[in-house]
């Protein structure tokens, strides 16, 4: 059967405004400088796919490493349709109560399930198939993924070629860690070579404008314009004023364009101020010594922020068209950050272990903590208006954990999805797929059933939905197939 072959025009739909020594800067989508034969939906992207991966579980029903059993403190408390009104009335008694502002807008999913069991540390050998759905290597410490991850795919299918997805980390520790102390590996460019993320929300920023191009060494004249720009401090705005001025001038620029390119500039300002605010130091003007850091432990003081600003550029990432996917991930092979809540100080991985006699109390409130970080990227999204409408639908924005409860296991791990890609998805919905049940019993390290729910068809969904068709991702012994219950 002979392919249609479309007589439309290919659209270039991102422009670039370049100024002295190597500045770039990527612009909206601007519907006045697109052919006039080109229609709106013409100029849509692909669905784009953010992902934020969490540790230590979540506290739902389950027994402790310990065989204790656990009550119910984070799923919704009825399967069907979501309203803020419900997820209020559970507030007060499940984290995922903090979504209500996005009730209808939201398809949160139980019963997804890691099929492989651990055969050393179970935090790092669910780090190595959340994203993958593949077989895992034996390791102590540090286990490896034997597939590479959704986000390489995605990358590979819909970005500009040559072009990584954006993998950012806020964590305590730097790539290169030995033993315990490891960064913990989502994201994987081959089979049992995990991606280095970019750990510096600043690095991040630069990359994603094309300051410092794509992490290579940079040529002499862009070292030279980030020299110069560290030094007066100015926004890549301000270096590019003329060229901006000069766009902004157009007579053909329709109202809407206007209030886009002056929002995408805001966006960008607001970036750099938040930067300037937190301690982030401008980086080495040397782009070939930025990923060559010894390891060292992260500054815990602005933790936080960081997960901000990671997520700020997350949206920004997707917005100028930077890429199609993103992952963020949030604590290392374990989180073992010390947050302070309630006034009471502890180290979330030892509370995930039921340490500490509020322990259920304390991680519970990370859990609502998480859900308000994944809460402000869904708004971060919204704020995006694009000539097809708010940025919130065009794409999904996933939150998950690497395992399902402090005592890792590996069944009914948390899936959160806003945003219907381009209307692919349902919403409003909780929906359980396989049984939603939790094995009696330790589940430390077991494999989940992958028979009915393995996260291979979880991610093999997603990767459709980002226009890549997939029904066989991850470790070819498990069950193809998509979750159809979760498609409009």
């Amino acid at each position: 059967m002979k392919k249609h072959e479309s007589s439309a025009p290919q659209v270039n739909r991102r422009l670039i405004l370049r100024g002295a020594g190597g500045l770039m800067l990527g612009l909206p989508l601007l519907e006045s400088l697109m052919p006039r034969n080109v229609k709106a939906q013409d100029m849509t992207d692909s669905p784009f796919v953010l992902i934020l991966v969490s540790d230590n579980g979540v506290v739902q029903s389950g027994v402790t490493l310990g065989g204790a059993p656990e009550a119910e403190r984070f799923w919704p408390s009825a399967n069907g349709s979501l309203t803020k009104a419900s997820l209020l009335a559970d507030k007060t008694s499940r984290a995922t109560g903090e979504l209500a502002d996005y009730a209808e807008r939201l398809l949160i999913v139980k019963g997804v399930n890691l099929p492989y069991s651990s055969n050393g540390c179970s935090h790092s050998a669910a780090d190595a198939q959340i994203l993958t759905a593949a077989k895992i290597t034996s390791g102590g410490t540090n286990c490896l993924a034997q597939g590479i991850s959704l986000d390489t795919a995605i990358a590979k299918a819909k970005n500009p070629a040559g072009r990584d997805p954006l993998a950012l980390h806020a964590g305590m520790f730097a790539p290169g860690g030995t033993g315990f102390d490891i960064p913990g590996y989502v994201s994987y460019v081959t089979p049992k070579q995990p991606r280095v993320y970019i750990d510096s929300p600043y690095k991040a920023y630069q990359q994603i404008i094309g300051v410092v191009g794509n992490g290579g060494t940079a040529n002499p004249a862009e070292t030279a314009a980030l020299e110069l720009r560290g030094k007066r401090s100015k926004s890549i705005n301000d270096l590019l004023r003329p060229q901006i001025q000069d766009l902004l001038r157009r007579t053909d620029l329709s109202k809407g364009d206007v209030e886009r390119l002056n929002q995408h500039l805001t966006a960008i300002r607001d970036i750099e101020v938040k930067m300037g605010t937190t301690n982030f130091t401008i980086p080495d003007a040397s782009i070939a010594t930025m990923k060559q850091l010894e390891p060292k432990p992260y500054e815990q003081a602005t933790r936080e922020q960081a997960v901000r600003l990671h997520l700020d550029l997350l949206a920004f990432a997707v917005a100028s068209g930077y890429t199609r996917v993103g992952v963020l991930k949030i604590g290392d092979r374990i989180d073992d950050h010390q947050y302070t809540i309630n006034g009471q100080t502890f180290k979330f991985h030892d509370a995930s272990h039921r340490t500490m006699a509020n322990a259920v109390d304390l991680c519970s409130a990370v859990d609502r903590l998480m859900m308000n970080h994944y809460k402000y990227l869904l708004d971060t999204l919204s704020s995006y208006e694009t000539p097809t409408g708010s940025l919130f639908d065009q794409g999904v924005s996933i939150w998950c954990n690497q395992c399902a409860t402090g005592a890792h296991s590996f069944s009914n791990v948390p899936w959160i999805l806003g945003g219907t890609a381009n209307g692919y998805f349902k919403k409003g919905q909780f929906i359980t797929v396989g049984t939603g049940q939790m094995p009696g019993g330790s589940q430390d390290g077991k494999g989940g059933d992958g028979s009915i729910s393995g996260v291979n068809k979880m991610l093999n969904t997603v990767l459709t939905a980002a226009g890549v068709p997939t029904d066989n991702f991850g470790d070819p012994s498990l069950p193809k197939g998509l979750f159809s219950e979760l498609v409009a």
